[in-house]
Formats: structure tokens, C-alpha cells, sequence
């Protein structure tokens, strides 16, 4: 199951196109989604070997669909949804995923909503990010996935009852911009996403720091 540089594991999220979506909303959500799909497909038979070969080397990938498109998906495939905005199907070879998802576009940024998201639900993970460096909404979207996941798998195991009551919250999340001393006090309390520098970015950038429910730096 070892991919190769032309044929990738990916995770791809599908994103309804013509739903406004801040960029906070949009990467707290697919968080949420990454950790949800792991939860509910990783354990079984069929998706774990997938989850194991695709951790070697995580891609994700957001791609847009209309709200037609997303219906058919839901029905044909395995995957979550959340708030019929954002679908995350679990990993496969990109060669292996499905004409429906092959014949998608990328998702880089959708319409804006006129107002603020509302205020994430406690206890929420938080993700801080470096200003700048995310230039679109959908590759925050694939760093948020990466980071809540790193987080879930990594710190979870320590902290139980936190990750429980946020599991059980609905997996909510916070977006911040960190300066660098915020960032370099966050660093030791959560997980740091480097990024793998194969769009928009060099390798090895730093984008999406994830803490822990209820966890912030003094």
C-alpha cells in the first residue's frame, strides 16, 4: 500500500461552493471533520489499512462541489458531514478516489458571510497561525485538518477528559494569529504542522500550531 510522488494518499474534503464560509469557520471545521472521520472510520476493517499507509505521509485536499454534488456523495460514499457545508472522506490513492471527486475542482476561497462566525462552543481546541503565510482558505482548511488530528492522536492519549468533553461538544475549534513570542510560548503545550511545501509554501513552514481543549499559553 506504499504510495509513490504521482499517486499520492490523500484525504480529501469536499466544500458546498456557494456556502459563505469564514476562513475561522472553515478551518475549525475541518478539525473537526478530520478527527470525526478518523474516529468513525479508522477503527474499522475496511478504512484502517488506508489511515495507517496514508499516515506516513498525510495529504489533504479541498475540493468544491456544488450542494447537488455533496448530496451525491454523501449517498454514494463513506464519509462525515458537517453542518452541510463540509464532507471529509477518508484517505485513499488519488488514483483510487471516485469520478465524482476526480472531476472536482479545487477549493481555494468561497463567499465570505456578512457576519461573524459565531463564538466556538467550550472546550474548544485552538488553532494559532502564522500571519500571512495561509493564502487561501482552503489550504488553511488542509492545515487545521492536519493539526487537529496531530493533536487528537498525539495529546489525547494524556489528556482524556479534555479531549472527551470536546469530542462530545461537537469538536469545536478557535482560530488565532500568533506573533512569534506567542507562538514559541505555544510551541512545548501543542503539536506545530510543517508543512510538506508542495502548494503555496516552501517545505518546512510553519503554519498551524494546534493546542489541546481548554489549553492556552500563559
Amino acid at each position: 500500500m506504499t504510495a509513490t510522488s504521482d499517486d499520492p494518499w490523500v484525504m480529501y474534503y469536499v466544500v458546498r461552493k456557494d456556502a459563505p464560509l469564514a476562513r475561522e469557520h472553515a478551518m475549525a471545521l475541518a478539525g473537526a471533520a478530520a478527527v470525526l472521520c478518523a474516529d468513525t472510520l479508522r477503527p474499522t476493517a475496511r478504512w484502517a489499512p488506508a489511515f495507517g499507509a496514508w499516515a506516513r505521509r498525510p495529504r489533504k485536499v479541498a475540493l468544491r462541489a456544488t450542494a447537488e454534488e455533496v448530496a451525491r456523495l454523501r449517498a454514494e460514499a463513506d464519509c462525515v458531514c458537517l453542518e452541510e457545508i463540509l464532507v471529509a472522506l477518508p484517505p485513499c490513492r488519488r488514483s483510487d478516489r471516485s469520478p465524482l471527486v476526480g472531476d472536482l475542482r479545487p477549493y481555494t476561497d468561497g463567499p465570505r458571510p456578512k457576519d461573524p462566525p459565531p463564538e466556538p462552543e467550550q472546550p474548544a481546541m485552538l488553532y494559532l497561525t502564522r500571519p500571512g503565510v495561509l493564502r487561501t482558505t482552503g489550504k488553511a482548511m488542509a492545515q487545521a485538518g492536519h493539526a487537529a488530528l496531530m493533536c487528537a492522536d498525539r495529546l489525547g492519549p494524556r489528556l482524556p477528559q479534555a479531549f472527551h468533553a470536546w469530542r462530545e461538544a461537537g469538536r469545536p475549534g478557535r482560530v488565532e494569529d500568533a506573533g512569534e513570542d506567542l507562538w514559541e510560548r505555544a510551541r512545548p503545550l501543542g503539536v506545530v504542522v510543517a508543512d510538506a511545501g508542495l502548494t503555496q509554501v516552501a517545505p518546512g513552514t510553519e503554519t498551524v500550531l494546534a493546542l489541546p481543549p481548554g489549553i492556552r499559553p500563559g
